[in-house]
């Protein structure tokens, strides 16, 4: 895959991280904790994700903007930082995880203003 596609694909699993991360986080705020078996599926999704990116880079590179690939590596920052938050929160409990949820929030708003900038972006050069 290469280009246009690739970018899209990539576009369309960040937006379903964001989804993911922010039902992550509602139910965290909601019970205090999380199982561990969330919790850990959550940020092997994460890192599946980042390591994706990381092969694809190059290609995307080349064919993005340097603002827009800018924006796509700050995205990306964020899904990779919401993963090293989900290896937290591990205290006593060996079946529950309690992680940071304002550092998990700060990771979501991230991802959402990354999101909105590529999608702004994205609109104007179709206009």
């Amino acid at each position: 895959m290469t280009g246009e596609p690739l970018k899209r694909d990539i576009l369309k699993k960040m937006i379903i991280a964001k989804i993911d991360i922010a039902a992550y986080l509602s139910l965290r705020k909601a019970k205090g904790y999380m199982s561990v078996m969330e919790t850990e599926h959550l940020r092997d999704n994460l890192f599946d994700l980042s390591g994706e990116y990381r092969q694809n880079a190059l290609r995307l590179r080349s064919h993005l903007a340097a603002q827009e690939m800018e924006t796509m590596n700050h995205a990306m920052d964020a899904v990779c930082s919401a993963a090293v938050c989900l290896m937290t929160g591990r205290h006593d409990c060996p079946q529950y995880i309690a992680i940071d949820a304002e550092k998990l929030e700060s990771c979501l708003f991230e991802l959402s203003a990354s999101l909105k900038e590529i999608m702004s972006h994205r609109l104007a050069v179709e206009s």
